[in-house]
This record gives structure tokens, C-alpha cells and sequence, in this order.
């Protein structure tokens, strides 16, 4: 199913990122990288910072009109009443890689919004392994959990630091609020990487 999901994906963003959409394009992307930091193409996470970016693109970005990308697809496509819905609510969160269960699923502890999260068993492989910090999206599509490509690792030394604002954002209960702390720590992260002589915990501060 996450291949379902992806081929829709790869459709939203190919009609998307050309044509009259180009200059939009262009202009979330100076945005993104103005907000989170620019990174160099040599850099080993450049490829993950791109998916990162483009799930940004797709779910999260406002058109001038105000609607998101996603939204306006599924208003002009024939989209399955499921997969849109599912679409069109992605978890986009803090997470952690607690562990992989004897029946071979991967379970997530979804930090911001204190839940757990529980991926499809026999979900493609990711590169993560148990105690990794990250920001990423899941989709629950037919009743299972998938991991969608996009993933920020963040140091685990920081691990308790961003538990605390996590719970402070929880309070909130604002998604915009969300979205800025997300890619807050998307900046500190590229901070981080660029003063890698720094301890983390004198970086991720809030």
C-alpha cells in the first residue's frame, strides 16, 4: 500500500513542480530552506532534506489562493474517497524508534502528540535504527501506519530537551504552533550539522 500511496505522491509532485506551478515551486522552496537552513548537495542528509522538503510542499505549503497542494489535487483528480482522506490527514510529528516487535513491526513513540505508533508489518525498510529521534509524516491509509520518505534525524543527546517543549507545544493543542516547532528544530538540526564542534544541547535551545 505505501507504493499506492508514493505513486500518488510522485503524480502530485510532477504536475506540481513545472508548468505554470514552477515559480510557486521556487518560491516555497527559497521559503523552506530560509526557515531550515540551506544545506550543500555533497551533504550525506541533502537527499533526505529534499523529501523533507517536498512532503512540506505537498501537505503543508499554501498555494497564493491559501489551499494546500494535496487539497487542490484531490479537488481536480479522482482520488479514492480513502486514500484522499488519508491524504489529506498525515501525521506529520516527533518521533522516536523505540523498537521492532517479535512479529517484525516497527513501533514508533509519536513524542509530540504522546501516542504510539505502530507501522504495517513487513513495511518497507527504513534507515533508522532503535533510539533515533527524527521528524517525519505517517499516513494511516486502510488501517495501517506507513512512513512516508521525508525524515530529519535529530541528536538523541537532546532527547529529554525536546520531550519537555514537546509536552509544552501538546498544551498548546495548535497545529500552526506545530508546524513552526517542527521546523524550528529542522533549523537546529542544520546548525547543528554546520557547528558539529558544539555540543547539540548548547544548540537546541528554546
Amino acid at each position: 500500500m505505501l507504493d499506492v500511496v508514493h505513486e500518488y505522491l510522485d503524480k502530485v509532485l510532477s504536475l506540481y513542480t513545472q508548468g505554470d506551478y514552477f515559480s510557486d515551486l521556487k518560491e516555497a522552496k527559497d521559503n523552506y530552506f530560509s526557515i531550515t537552513g540551506k544545506l550543500d548537495e555533497d551533504k550525506d542528509e541533502f537527499e533526505s532534506r529534499m523529501n523533507s522538503f517536498n512532503d512540506w510542499y505537498v501537505f503543508q505549503y499554501r498555494q497564493k489562493d491559501g489551499s494546500k497542494v494535496i487539497e487542490e489535487y484531490i479537488r481536480n483528480h479522482d482520488v479514492e474517497e480513502e486514500l484522499a482522506q488519508a491524504l489529506l490527514n498525515v501525521n506529520h510529528s516527533l518521533f522516536e524508534f523505540t523498537k521492532t516487535t517479535f512479529g517484525k513491526q516497527v513501533v514508533l513513540s509519536d513524542i509530540l502528540h504522546d501516542e504510539k505508533v505502530v507501522l504495517k508489518k513487513d513495511h518497507p525498510t527504513i534507515s533508522l535504527v532503535k533510539g533515533d529521534i527524527f521528524i517525519g509524516r505517517v499516513i494511516k491509509y486502510k488501517g495501517e501506519n506507513y512512513l512516508l520518505r521525508g525524515i530529519c534525524t535529530l541528536p538523541q543527546s537532546v532527547k529529554s530537551t525536546l520531550k519537555k517543549q514537546s509536552k509544552k507545544m501538546r498544551k498548546l493543542n495548535n497545529f500552526d504552533e506545530e508546524l513552526t516547532f517542527l521546523l524550528q528544530l529542522e533549523a537546529l538540526k542544520t546548525k547543528a550539522m554546520h557547528y558539529s564542534h558544539i555540543d547539540p544541547a548548547k544548540i537546541f535551545i528554546f
